[in-house]
């Protein structure tokens, strides 16, 4: 390059003469970028390849290597921003990193969506969804529209994904936060196409989002192999409830239903519109009477019913159809009261002494009693319940009085259980009847 220029300035040259120089350092200039970026081309390969040796990960086989990334998800399943993170976090350590995350179709399998969302957002989830390849997708959606016009702010380009791959969705759970308008917006990503595939429908709301029933009914019938269904804490529009037509689920085996009612005080009118013949979970929260829904429900289904729970927290309504409801389903093994009275003790002991042949229950195994600090058992409870206990002492195998309370650290038995009583509990433990008595996290029942 010097030479170029001092023979520039020692021997004078024509125009010609310099611009065929110019050409020839452009020709040098091209030919050293090109060297230079095979160096750097060389520098990459050699230094992933070092990389590769210094990184486990990329030493095992794929299988394995996969299966790792996989459980960095199960990890951050309850967390569902980490569903969404991890994947794209794996994407950018490496370049062996990036092809083991691409590789791996499960990382790609669960998303969370928090709508309002981005308008670039439809892109990603097309792209997400296209690296899950065939596998089956679960998608939990928040929507939190305060503050927002929901027709403007819901992204319709977002429904046109959802739609797209709705076939492959095997869960769906819809979180509706601050959110007063009808439940139609949300389900528009349902409205075509049929959910043959969805097994899991979870739709949560605040205790005050209020939602039409006849769009929640109308995505049921589009999910007919629907095998879990949970819906809680909506207040749903009982116009529409009181005309809608029977539907079957013919696949649910576990139900969860926590709603109210809109202009009336009855919580169970949904349970009139829904059949669930092979059912084996029941969980009722929130209901004021055990007659007008659960009665008619069980024996218009008649379920082989495992497991029965249900609270007595807003229970107004007569509790002596107890024993009917317990008759109708003798495949029960466990059963779940919440916060029961001390009425419905006592007709919870009179089923479980009742001879044969009229025997109810005659295949429960767990009896499970909780409570609040503001409702306890009584001694009183206790003497009603220890009857029912040593008539069935053969065959219940499973007792559990749980109080859920903040302040564990100095809880004693005889604030559960009476002295009075703990003997007899203590001869029904030597029999092989297993008690667990106290919090959550102690059990104070020594037998």
């Amino acid at each position: 390059m010097l030479w170029h220029v001092l023979k520039y300035f020692l021997q004078p040259m024509s125009v010609e003469a310099l611009e065929a120089e110019i050409s020839a350092v452009s020709e040098d200039i091209e030919r050293q970028k090109a060297v230079l970026k095979q160096l750097e081309r060389d520098k990459s390969l050699l230094q992933r390849q070092l990389n590769n040796m210094r990184d486990p990960i990329t030493r095992l086989p794929l299988e394995i290597s996969s299966e790792v990334f996989r459980q960095c998800m199960l990890f951050y399943r309850d967390h569902p921003t980490g569903i969404r993170h991890i994947p794209l976090i794996l994407l950018q350590i490496c370049r062996a990193w990036t092809d083991i995350a691409l590789s791996t179709t499960a990382l790609w399998t669960e998303l969370y969506i928090a709508l309002p969302c981005s308008r670039g957002f439809p892109a990603v989830l097309e792209g997400w969804f296209q690296r899950a390849r065939d596998r089956p997708l679960d998608l939990r959606v928040s929507i939190n529209f305060k503050g927002f016009d929901p027709e403007g702010a819901f992204d319709h380009g977002v429904t046109a994904v959802i739609q797209r791959h709705s076939e492959r969705l095997k869960g769906l759970e819809i979180d509706l936060k601050d959110f007063a308008n009808p439940l139609h917006i949300p389900f528009e990503i349902t409205e075509t196409t049929p959910l043959s595939s969805l097994r899991d429908l979870a739709i949560s709301g605040r205790g005050s989002t209020e939602c039409d029933w006849y769009p929640l009914l109308q995505l049921l019938r589009r999910s007919p192999n629907l095998v879990e269904l949970n819906i809680h804490n909506l207040i749903l529009d009982r116009t529409t409830l009181n005309e809608a037509e029977m539907l079957s689920l013919p696949h649910l085996r576990r139900f969860g239903l926590g709603v109210r009612s809109s202009g009336t005080e009855t919580d169970e009118e949904i349970l009139g519109c829904i059949a669930a013949p092979n059912l084996q979970v029941l969980g009722l929260f929130g209901l004021p009477t055990l007659s007008e829904g659960l009665l008619p429900f069980l024996e218009r289904s008649s379920p082989p019913l495992k497991r029965l729970s249900f609270d007595c927290l807003q229970l107004v309504g007569p509790i002596e159809v107890l024993g009917t409801i317990l008759d109708v389903v003798p495949t029960l093994s466990e059963l779940v009261i919440v916060c029961p009275t001390e009425e419905l003790i006592m007709l919870l002991s009179d089923v479980l002494t009742r001879s044969h042949p009229s025997r109810a229950l005659p295949n429960l195994h767990t009896l499970d009693l909780q409570f609040s600090p503001v409702r306890n058992l009584t001694e009183a409870s206790w003497n009603v319940l220890l009857p029912g206990l040593l008539a069935r002492r053969t065959e219940i195998g499973t007792v559990r009085v749980l109080v859920h309370s903040r302040d564990t650290d100095s809880v004693t038995l005889d604030q559960f259980a009476p002295s009075s009583i703990v003997p007899a509990l203590k001869e029904l433990a030597a029999g092989g009847m297993d008690f667990w008595i106290g919090p959550d996290e102690q059990n104070l029942f020594s037998p």
